[in-house]
């Protein structure tokens, strides 16, 4: 038990004249290692910070013992010292949540298209007017605000309580969207509609973020599945309610049940979601708060035996019990080597507030990152600048435009294109369309499955293969679509048309939960919010931008030249995303490596107290 702080052990020493006592050589504990450095998990050293034992037996003693692993690859959830606020089933919940208010949050995103013709007309705009007024206007001003509000969301995101930010967030701009249904003018539909561009903006950075911090890497691409097809699906829901409501109810009352739900979610969140702590899932904040755990341990273990040591030969004076936070009681005050030692605060309280009661002490979890938090980093501007030139980081956000063109062409064209230039009816069409959207919801959820497996392949190379996975998905994506635009006959029933369609909309999405889950792990956690709002960025450029640049192709050279020139698009952004295999592995490290950093100060400043207390 001596040994585990360093010392030389207990050893006998007369004096004369006086009976044989025992003294013990403390050693003062080094608490300021790298996390990187320390092997919880089967090194005979940290074994003997815990317990006096040598060899096999250290070994098969120490908890969780694996070789080489990292701490949360036993222990994915950690326990009540790790992460004593997320239990796994809080975790879970947290993300059925904030799933669900994703949902609700982007189905308002395209409530008027089903009734484009019944708002102009109760505004009295022409056909003409229609279109540019509530397809242009309304549109660029939803994207103009959500723009910048989802860089200011971000940035915020990496410095505050992001559960709150969440619920301000969405009640700013639900808010709005559930007044449209009392606007009486297309101005005030105009403001309105801009302001609701707040919440659909600023939600995915706020999302990912809270997310990254509630699972460790190989967990995150389950994660970012969720999350992705909560997206997709309530766009689509959003046009499919607004398409059966607005016809017999007016198309005003979409956007209450659309809203409604949503502001009731965020506020659910927010007295129910704990704000996760910041870093709380990283390899070596692990390392470190199960290394601080032993530690502890080991401590109350050196008291006991000194103090039995000391009544065994004799001592006069018994020694006071003191509580301990959770109800337990261990011998106080005096050491062996006679070191008072202020116990107001025990390690086994770390990570938990402590309120007394009539029933005494008791440690309930703290909902904010609490004082003692190891990742206690920030974001600056040094640090954006630096994650703006991280390969990886760059490589993500630059095969988003040509990768969001193909999009914009199959929402905006696809079905009149089927109709007018291939003979289809407008069902058959839509139809079509369809089952490329349900082969993406196939995709991205098989996709992010097999994709964090493969990412966590034990035998090593699991990350360069998911680069390798995404970059080929989504080359290959486009082939089928090649198919559909330049064949003139579809065999019996449209029954090609149907496969290549579905087919396509497999293989291109298998990207979208990947690369997120790579893009949360690529940065530090005090930078995650804002990095995923310049993907955000990225990815309303090639919303907004995608249809428009088709249309100039149609202009220049005929729907058939466009629609072929669109759908390159995700070749060159499988070839963008296959570079990601020189990068990731350096870039995760890297990342990892800014982490540790960040916990080998703070063990540092909390070493030396320790330290200080301790002697």
């Amino acid at each position: 038990l001596c040994q585990c702080w360093g010392g030389s052990g207990p050893r006998s020493v007369t004096d004369e004249g006086s009976r044989p006592r025992m003294e013990m050589t403390p050693a003062v504990v080094n608490h300021s290692r790298s996390a990187s450095q320390v092997s919880l998990l089967g090194d005979a050293e940290e074994a003997d910070l815990t317990r006096g034992t040598t060899g096999d037996e250290r070994l098969r003693e120490t908890p969780g013992a694996t070789d080489g692993a990292h701490p949360d690859d036993n222990d994915t959830h950690g326990d009540a010292t790790t992460n004593s606020s997320q239990t796994p089933d809080r975790r879970w919940y947290a993300v059925f949540l904030l799933t669900l208010t994703s949902a609700f949050l982007y189905a308002d995103q395209n409530l008027l298209s089903p009734n484009l013709s019944a708002v102009a007309e109760e505004f009295g705009l022409s056909d003409t007017e229609k279109d540019l007024y509530l397809g242009g206007y309304l549109q660029l001003a939803f994207f103009l605000v959500g723009a910048p509000a989802s860089l200011v969301i971000g940035y915020l995101a990496d410095k505050t309580n992001r559960v709150r930010l969440l619920a301000v967030v969405v009640v700013i701009g639900e808010g709005p969207c559930l007044a449209t249904f009392w606007v009486k003018t297309f101005w005030q539909l105009f403001a309105v509609r801009s302001l609701t561009g707040i919440a659909v903006g600023g939600c995915l950075p706020l999302l990912f973020s809270i997310c990254g911090d509630l699972f460790p890497q190989k967990e995150r691409a389950y994660v970012a599945t969720f999350l992705t097809v909560a997206t997709g699906a309530g766009i689509a829901g959003g046009q499919i309610m607004a398409g059966t409501v607005g016809p017999a109810y007016g198309w005003r009352l979409p956007f209450v049940l659309s809203a409604a739900p949503a502001i009731l979610l965020a506020l659910v969140s927010y007295t129910t979601v704990h704000e996760p702590e910041r870093g709380g899932m990283e390899h070596a904040v692990l390392a470190e708060k199960k290394k601080r755990k032993f530690l502890s341990e080991g401590e109350v273990s050196i008291r006991l035996s000194a103090i039995s040591t000391t009544n065994a030969i004799g001592t006069e004076n018994p020694p006071r019990r003191e509580t301990l936070a959770g109800g337990g009681t261990v011998p106080a005050e005096t050491t062996s080597y006679g070191a008072a030692r202020d116990t107001t605060h025990p390690p086994s309280s770390f990570g938990f507030r402590s309120r007394r009661g009539k029933r005494g002490t008791h440690a309930t979890p703290d909902d904010t990152p609490p004082a003692e938090a190891l990742y206690t980093a920030t974001i600056d501007s040094k640090k954006l600048w630096r994650q703006l030139r991280v390969p990886s980081n760059l490589i993500i956000l630059l095969q988003g435009l040509p990768g969001t063109v193909p999009w914009g062409m199959l929402n905006a064209y696809f079905v009149d294109y089927l109709h007018v230039q291939k003979g289809l009816s407008v069902e058959e069409g839509t139809l079509a369309v369809t089952l490329f959207g349900l082969g993406a919801v196939v995709g991205t959820v098989c996709g992010g499955v097999f994709g964090q497996r493969v990412y966590n392949r034990p035998s090593g190379g699991g990350k360069k293969s998911v680069a390798v996975l995404m970059g080929t998905t989504t080359a290959l994506g486009s082939l089928p679509l090649v198919f559909a635009i330049n064949v003139s006959k579809y065999g019996p029933g449209d029954a090609y048309l149907h496969v290549a369609c579905f087919l396509a909309g497999v293989l291109c999405a298998v990207t979208p939960p990947n690369v997120r889950a790579v893009l949360l792990n690529v940065n530090p956690p005090e930078t995650r919010g804002t990095m995923f709002a310049f993907y955000t960025q990225v990815d309303d450029v090639g919303k907004g931008g995608g249809p428009a640049v088709v249309a100039g192709l149609i202009v220049l050279y005929g729907r058939k030249v466009a629609f072929n020139i669109a759908v390159s698009g995700w070749l060159l952004c499988g070839a963008i995303l296959l570079a990601l295999t020189k990068h990731i592995d350096k870039d995760v490290e890297r990342a990892e490596q800014a982490v540790a950093a960040e916990v080998e100060n703070a063990a540092r400043r909390d070493g030396g107290d320790r330290d200080e207390e301790i002697l």
